[in-house]
């Protein structure tokens, strides 16, 4: 009984995974949102790779909890992936954007989208206060913001983020 919650959590993640890269691959090919299950109120919209840092996941429609408990989420208020503006991508400190300690200025960014692949040359490093808004506005260049928590062991809800601006490359 003790072991069958935890087999059933992780067995349930390795399910979703396999159906959300299923959606996304399907996705690509048809251009269309595709759900990863039939009651999902979630779809990917694009995969985000950091190699430098080890980060390979695909990117979900919004940063709902339930979203992020799947994936890095893209902020709906924000440029969509493949489009011109900032693209705002938010995920965990203590799951999918964990490895993000680890990155430094001039790592490379990869965003593929259903339209189109960019890349993007990290800039800027900041830790921040949880209520600073500014990383989320739209701004007059193409960049890529990812936001986790911050710091990175921090038990508990964290007041303040770690934020990561990248530049497109032309």
């Amino acid at each position: 009984m003790l072991i069958s919650k935890p087999v059933y959590f992780y067995g349930k993640g390795i399910l979703a995974e396999s159906l959300i890269q299923d959606a996304w691959e399907k996705t690509k090919v048809s251009q269309q949102d595709e759900k990863p299950w039939g009651w999902a109120d979630i779809h990917p919209v694009g995969h985000i790779s950091i190699p430098a840092v080890g980060i390979s996941h695909i990117v979900l429609d919004n940063i709902s909890g339930q979203s992020l408990a799947f994936g890095p989420g893209h902020l709906s208020n924000s440029a969509t992936p493949g489009a011109s503006g900032n693209i705002v991508i938010a995920g965990h400190r203590d799951s999918f954007f964990r490895p993000l300690k680890n990155i430094k200025v001039g790592d490379m960014i990869k965003l593929e989208s259903k339209y189109n692949t960019q890349y993007y040359d990290v800039r800027e490093i900041v830790p921040t206060h949880a209520n600073d808004i500014y990383w989320a506005e739209d701004t007059d260049y193409d960049c890529i913001t990812l936001i986790t928590c911050y710091p990175f062991n921090y038990i508990g809800e964290a007041e303040e983020r770690f934020i990561v601006r990248a530049r497109v490359v032309e």
